[in-house]
């Protein structure tokens, strides 16, 4: 729904002033400059987020007196499949772009509260007009990422007009186009919905009940367990057979990444910056420490001792099993998203800059770069130690081999097209057979790393993380919320 004239021009400039005055950070320290680079400011305004739900609810009573379609339209926005309109989230989110910045395709998440209270639709404000800057529509896609480039695609494109407001679906595809000249200001925030009890069940199946939005990373836990966690900042435990053990409550945002300590603790990092501790057995967290000064991408348990978190701040930390500081290691420069030990003493880094990183952990040193100028998401290394597979934002898959003696540079010996978007992560079976994910919702299984996967399967939306899970079998998480088990055929 497009809704003209939702604040006058004279409130416009009052909430870009608002906005400057507060002062606008860079999105970088939450997201990657290849997803979006435009400048922002996060506000928690109860009062202003009530007087826009008052100023909503007058405008859908318009719309529900006009004609038909219009009335249909309101309606659906009050009411979605058992679900009921409640307000607007006060958390207020000013959007700053400038020359050369944008947004580049995405779905937004759902801003969960709790079980029977989350949002469901986009609320958003253009602040500026067309006039003010060149460039910067909003342009809707009817697919994923494969679908931006091709202009068949599209499902239309909205002009920004300053006090305009528009509505829609967070599962709806969509980008800001870049920004060539001027100044764009948006005011965004979400529809948050009350769920009617009655009219809906979850049926029960393996991994429910499911986190409320996306799973981003899962971990392989003592007794056959396992850990998944996400959006709606909870860790959830299972039993083996995808049944419910425990839900571990403490973080105050995503959780991005889970590592079991050589202590049998659960160790997890998050975009509050946060790396905590959690006892398995009381399902209490016994440590909390600040970790880095941005969201915390990566965690893993070193093969000797130790744990190592990697972030958007751009370095790789070093820790006791009791999440005591030893070191940091820097050279990347930018998002340090995924990192994997090579052997006792080598631990591998790769980051939005395209490069790995090789570092000696006794000498806190890195001792080889892997060039590369394509921003990695993953990557994975192999059971000996000697190569490693990374995954990139084009859906790239490259084989470096010969990481062992690092007298003897390491080399290229094998690259494959595996998706059709961003590869969010790999994981090896065997030694010859090797699992991936992606943005394109798909899951493929490799052998040898062969032209065509042996298998693959979709999910509805991203697929964000693989576990290898027993007797071959191996576990996917999504966006869409679910966890699935699939098997390996031949192990």
């Amino acid at each position: 729904m497009l809704i003209h004239d939702f604040l006058s021009a004279e409130e416009c400039q009052h909430y870009i002033s608002l906005a400057e005055n507060a002062g606008f950070q860079s999105a970088e320290t939450d997201y990657p400059p290849s997803y979006r680079n435009n400048d922002r400011l996060v506000m928690d305004n109860p009062l202003l987020a009530a007087r826009l739900f008052q100023r909503l609810n007058l405008r859908l009573d318009q719309r529900l007196n006009t004609r038909l379609q219009e009335h249909e339209q309101a309606a659906a926005i009050r009411t979605i499949e058992g679900w009921q309109l409640h307000g607007i989230n006060e958390r207020l989110r000013f959007c700053r772009y400038r020359p050369h910045q944008q947004f580049n395709i995405h779905q937004d998440g759902v801003h969960f509260r709790h079980a029977g209270y989350q949002s469901k639709l986009t609320f958003m404000i253009y602040l500026s007009d067309e006039a003010d800057f060149d460039g910067g529509d909003t342009v809707f896609f009817d697919a994923g990422p494969e679908s931006a480039s091709a202009e068949a695609g599209i499902l239309g494109r909205i002009t920004p007009k300053a006090g305009s407001l528009i509505l829609f679906d967070h599962s709806l595809w969509h980008a800001g186009e870049v920004v060539t000249r001027g100044v764009k200001h948006i005011l965004r925030s979400d529809l948050m919905y009350r769920q009617q009890p009655a009219l809906y069940t979850e049926a029960k199946t393996a991994f429910t009940p499911a986190h409320q939005g996306y799973v981003w990373a899962m971990a392989k836990l003592p007794q056959g367990r396992i850990a998944s966690a996400g959006r709606d900042t909870s860790i959830r435990i299972w039993q083996d057979d995808g049944s419910p053990a425990n839900v571990l409550h403490g973080h105050s945002q995503s959780v991005l990444g889970l590592a079991v300590s050589h202590q049998q603790r659960l160790a997890s990092v998050s975009r509050d910056r946060s790396l905590r501790l959690w006892n398995l057995e009381t399902g209490l967290c016994e440590k909390t420490v600040r970790a880095h000064d941005a969201a915390v991408l990566g965690i893993c348990s070193l093969p000797a001792s130790g744990l190592a978190t990697c972030s958007a701040d751009h370095s790789i930390k070093l820790w006791t099993d009791d999440a005591e500081y030893m070191a940091s290691l820097h050279g990347h420069t930018g998002w340090v998203w995924a990192i994997s030990p090579l052997s006792d003493n080598l631990l591998a880094s790769a980051s939005e800059d395209g490069t790995v990183r090789l570092w000696n952990i006794r000498q806190r040193q890195c001792v080889a770069v892997l060039p590369g100028d394509i921003a990695l998401r993953c990557l994975t290394a192999s059971e000996d130690g000697d190569s490693l597979v990374t995954g990139d934002i084009n859906g790239t898959l490259t084989v470096w081999s010969g990481l062992i003696e690092l007298s003897n540079r390491p080399t290229i010996t094998r690259q494959l097209q595996a998706h059709h978007a961003a590869v969010r992560s790999i994981r090896f079976l065997s030694a010859d057979l090797l699992v991936s994910s992606g943005e394109d919702k798909c899951v493929k299984l490799w052998s040898k790393l062969g032209d065509m996967p042996v298998s693959s399967s979709s999910h509805a939306n991203f697929v964000t993380d693989i576990l290898v899970h027993d007797h071959g079998n191996y576990l996917s998480c999504s966006y869409d919320g679910s966890i699935r088990m699939h098997a390996a055929p031949g192990i």
